[in-house]
């Protein structure tokens, strides 16, 4: 193997941490209050968490965020159809992320998951957009139990959707955020139903 080579690999795994750390930042962890658990993403309004409505089937949570710190928080919105709910947090959850337009992906493109899976805070998994971007992105990435909710990023560190459940082995889905956007200004439809398994 050739210096170049390894150099070009340090640089890429240099780069894909930066952008984890980063990335977790805006992540928190969701615990509903009827013993679920998942988690969420602070999102571009203050006091605003975006999560998956099956993370938090009553109407309060707790939030875990970034330095430990636990915050009560309130369903002020869900749409069940969509798979969403919107928090609102009492006291300052932290950074929120930068949201992108999940219109932009393109099939092949680098994406990361970043959320809380058995129990593991802020684990990120590295997958590709498998089709055209729709309402639902269609991802081959490896997800488990806690990443529901979480933030799903492009290469340039933007939340381009929430994933929601898995439909095999290295397959999985997620809510486009240009649905989240949607789902925010009042706007509902229908999405996938929930004959697979929620993540």
């Amino acid at each position: 193997m050739t210096t170049d080579v390894l150099i070009g690999a340090q640089v890429i795994s240099d780069a894909l941490g930066e952008l984890t750390r980063e990335i977790a930042r805006s992540v928190v962890l969701v615990r509903g209050s009827m013993g679920s658990s998942g988690s969420g993403v602070i999102w571009d309004r203050p006091g605003l968490v975006i999560t998956n409505h099956h993370v938090v089937p009553g109407p309060i949570a707790e939030l875990t965020v970034a330095g430990g710190r636990r915050l009560k928080a309130r369903v002020v919105r869900r749409a069940p159809a969509l798979d969403l709910a919107a928090l609102e947090v009492e006291g300052d959850p932290g950074q929120g992320a930068q949201v992108g337009d999940s219109d932009e992906l393109h099939v092949g493109d680098l994406v990361i998951a970043v959320g809380n899976p058995m129990g593991e805070r802020n684990a990120p998994s590295l997958g590709i957009v498998a089709s055209a971007a729709d309402d639902v992105l269609r991802l081959s990435i490896t997800l488990r139990p806690g990443n529901s909710g979480g933030a799903l990023v492009n290469a340039g560190g933007q939340v381009v959707g929430i994933p929601h459940m898995v439909t095999g082995n290295g397959l999985a889905l997620a809510v486009a955020s240009r649905r989240v956007r949607e789902f925010l200004g009042g706007a509902t439809g229908e999405t996938e139903q929930d004959t697979l398994r929620w993540v």
